[in-house]
């Protein structure tokens, strides 16, 4: 398993700021309840670009931002795939979401099955 990318955040001066991420493409969604979802990226990261994990967590609003970029067609589709369902569940987009920018703060300090992350929260997209 690679580093957790907001845990080294979480140990630097750098963890009060606002983060941005360039250029994320948005495939799999997990719906952790109804008002969270998150996804999950692996990033090159430091001097020696190793790849460490990426975790976005966001509510619905921002589910509603994302999905607003798919064509209609994909957007039926993905409301089919989740209609009925009830969290946790895993959904693959019908078609990747490529964002721009993703601006985010560090969110709390997380386990889950033994695994200890910290996921960073988005605020904005452009």
């Amino acid at each position: 398993m690679n580093p957790d990318l907001g845990t080294v955040y979480l140990q630097s001066a750098a963890a009060e700021n606002q983060v941005e991420f360039l250029q994320i493409r948005f495939s799999d969604i997990d719906f952790v309840s109804n008002e969270l979802c998150t996804t999950l990226f692996e990033v090159p990261w430091g001097e020696d670009q190793e790849l460490h994990a990426l975790s976005l967590d966001f509510d619905q609003d921002m589910l509603l931002q994302i999905l607003a970029r798919l064509g209609p067609e994909a957007q039926q589709q993905f409301v089919a795939q989740v209609n009925g369902q009830q969290p946790p569940f895993h959904v693959s987009l019908p078609e990747a979401v490529l964002v721009d920018r993703v601006t985010c703060v560090l969110g709390e300090e997380q386990e889950v099955e033994g695994e200890v992350f910290t996921p960073f929260v988005i605020q904005a997209i452009d």
